[in-house]
């Protein structure tokens, strides 16, 4: 069972959300599982149904996510009951251990966006951005070494990654 918790910001609304992925691998189980996890107190839970993709050897590959509590409401710090169900009854049951981001590592500028001139400022460096068309499609993977990027015409979202943070740009 592997878990990471990703911090998005996004540019246009200054909004922080905080995106928790679940991945885990099943031997022998290839159908579709319902997956719950709870916080300790229960005031937090959600419930998935997801596919596994089939790997060597008999196993299923299972990834959930991204999960959020929403916009700029941070996961809850403790420990999460994980239950794996699948059409026969329980088929795992785990716990994870989340840790709160610490509030140092936020941003203290988050960068701003000139649409007369199409520049993203004061961008995080170095990082990478991810750039996607109007369909969604990746165009391009730039590395960022400069705190400015020029959008281009094809750049209709980009997603800009750094350390422990991404932001998130769409015209």
């Amino acid at each position: 069972m592997e878990h990471s918790i990703n911090h998005v910001i996004d540019i246009t609304s200054g909004q922080f959300y905080e995106h928790l992925l679940l991945s885990f691998d099943l031997l022998g189980e290839s159908r579709p599982v319902q997956v719950r996890l709870a916080s300790s107190n229960n005031v937090s839970s959600w419930l998935a149904s997801v596919q596994g993709e089939g790997t060597a050897s008999d196993t299923a590959q299972y990834q959930v996510g991204p999960l959020t509590m929403g916009e700029g409401i941070p996961l809850s710090s403790g420990i999460y009951n994980l239950t794996i169900i699948n059409e026969d009854g329980i088929i795992r049951s785990e716990q994870l251990k989340l840790s709160a981001f610490p509030k140092e590592k936020l941003p203290v500028v988050i960068p701003q966006y000139e649409s007369e001139t199409g520049v993203l400022s004061s961008l995080p460096v170095p990082s990478q951005i991810l750039r996607y068309d109007e369909t969604g499609k990746l165009i391009s993977t730039v590395s960022l070494r400069e705190t400015s990027y020029t959008l281009q015409q094809e750049d209709a979202s980009l997603a800009i990654l750094a350390d422990d943070i991404t932001y998130l740009f769409q015209r």
